[in-house]
């Protein structure tokens, strides 16, 4: 689980062994140490592995040791202690120890004492399959570490590895390392003393004009930055410059356009703690969600860069108007452009109007990373005006949309009379919010039920698509589950969300 874990997390490594032997090696090394300072320390050994057993007692023996003993799992290794304890045996003590509880309480810590028993590298499984030799049982670890050159299992796949030669898994942020923690620090109290600033960005020139504050949803009196919105005048350049480019993005050799995203993907990440700083002031995420925005826009890009192909080009549509929200303002943003992209769509990109800023600042890194403005325009702006002005265009071949269900049913209103006029359908792909229900019966386990409740829920202050929105309890565990529900959610910390300890921030404004 935990290796699972840090490969999703994106790690630089694991935090535990991938060979067997490595930990039976680590386990003997520490035991080394212990009777090394019996002076100071009384060991005790709990072990069901007889040739770790035999090992600490030959050590003990030949230093003349003898203030130690060992322990065993009440009902788990009788047969190897029959052989330890008692004049017959060793003549040396075994403390039994038990887990104390209910039934309910223990079955959880019981299953899992079972499944690691009954893994095929557990001591306890080899010793009663006939087809390992006693030979193999009591081999010594560290020489079969030295076979291996102590190297790491090879059929375990990094963190960076996952996904093979396909593609790159985007770095994560280990946030229990301090000195992580200092840099984010650091990188946070920079980026608030630089006041950001966000505008068209068009294949031509933006006239000056006012612009407006965007402050922090969490603080308002902390003043992000500043945004000048698309008028109908860049709108109407921005798409006269899009079908001018179309052709030329659509049939560029598909290995360079999906170069260009990569290369795009790899400046995202390498600037993550800036867009990770965006994301916590101006759209209220939490620390661990801000890395999670910034690794879901890296991963966004490299997955469909390695699904550009020759086919997609003779399927690209032309222009396309991608609308995203901004419970996910980098993620999602970033996943609807570089889909059209990489399909061989030009894109005019409308952020929500709540987080222009980090939108600016990755169509900024794109550009950088050679993507032509032709291919990808940036127009900040309200969706009733900006929005609304692009999908009626009959310019726009089509539209990615994610927000509410009734903004949706607008944009298909307003293609579905297009396309009766231009004698054409439209493409509109539109992920919308719904009422989500979780029925949970009585064979559920009440701790896991409260911990997917309150990360569904309360996640992101609740402000995702697929937030939890209705609980249905069985009434056998209603009762039970509540009570736990109840004091589960009053552990939750709400407050700014730059700070590690908040579970909660704000939501984004006051609608």
């Amino acid at each position: 689980a935990e290796i699972k874990r840090a490969q999703v997390d994106g790690m630089p490594g694991f935090p535990v062994y991938t060979r067997k032997v490595h930990t039976d090696a680590s386990y003997l090394v520490c035991a080394q140490k212990l009777l090394a300072s019996t002076a100071v320390i009384y060991p005790q050994f709990a072990t069901h592995n007889a040739q770790t057993l035999s090992a600490i007692q030959v050590w003990a023996q030949a230093a003349g040791i003898d203030d130690y003993e060992f322990q065993c799992l009440h009902g788990m290794g009788e047969t190897l202690y029959d052989q330890v304890v008692g004049p017959a045996g060793l003549d040396k003590p075994c403390r039994i120890y038990a887990p104390v509880g209910s039934h309910e309480t223990l079955l959880a810590y019981l299953v899992r004492r079972l499944l690691e028993n009954g893994a095929n590298s557990s001591f306890v499984n080899q010793i009663v399959d006939e087809a390992i030799s006693i030979d193999t049982l009591v081999a010594d670890p560290f020489a079969i570490a030295r076979q291996t050159g102590g190297v790491a299992h090879p059929n375990i796949a990094l963190p960076a590895d996952l996904f093979g030669l396909e593609r790159r898994n985007s770095a994560g942020i280990d946030l229990s390392d301090e000195s992580v923690l200092r840099e984010i620090d650091a990188a946070f109290a920079l980026q608030a003393m630089q006041p950001k600033h966000a505008a068209p960005l068009l294949q031509g020139a933006v006239s000056a004009r006012d612009s407006h504050a965007v402050c922090n949803p969490a603080n308002h009196h902390d003043v992000v930055g500043h945004v000048i919105d698309a008028d109908l005048q860049d709108v109407g350049s921005a798409l006269a410059a899009a079908k001018a480019y179309a052709m030329d993005w659509q049939t560029m050799p598909p290995a360079d356009r999906a170069q260009l995203l990569m290369r795009g993907a790899d400046l995202l990440e390498q600037n993550r703690l800036e867009l990770m700083a965006l994301a916590v002031r101006e759209a209220g995420k939490s620390l661990p969600n801000a890395i999670a925005e910034v690794r879901e826009a890296v991963d966004f890009m490299r997955y469909y860069a390695a699904q550009v192909s020759d086919e997609l080009n003779a399927l690209a549509l032309g222009p396309v108007v991608c609308i995203s929200p901004w419970n996910f303002p980098l993620a999602i943003f970033i996943g609807e452009i570089s889909a059209a992209l990489a399909a061989g769509n030009v894109v005019l990109a409308k952020p929500a109007e709540q987080t222009p800023l980090i939108a600016y600042r990755a169509v900024q890194l794109l550009h950088q990373a050679g993507i032509p403005r032709g291919a990808l325009q940036l127009l900040p702006g309200r969706g009733d005006t900006v929005g609304a002005a692009l999908v009626a265009d009959r310019r726009v071949r089509g539209v990615i949309f994610t927000g509410s269900t009734d903004v949706a049913q607008l944009i298909n209103r307003v293609l579905a009379k297009r396309a009766v006029v231009e004698g054409a359908e439209i493409a509109l792909i539109a992920e919308t919010g719904g009422q989500n229900a979780l029925i949970v019966d009585s064979s559920a386990l009440p701790e896991q039920v409260v911990q997917d409740v309150i990360s569904s829920a309360f996640d992101s202050a609740g402000q995702r698509c697929s937030a939890l929105r209705v609980l249905c309890l069985q009434t056998d565990i209603a009762d039970k589950t509540l009570v736990m529900l109840h004091g589960a959610m009053a552990e939750l910390n709400i407050g700014n969300p730059d700070r590690l300890a908040t579970d909660v921030g704000p939501v984004i404004d006051a609608d």
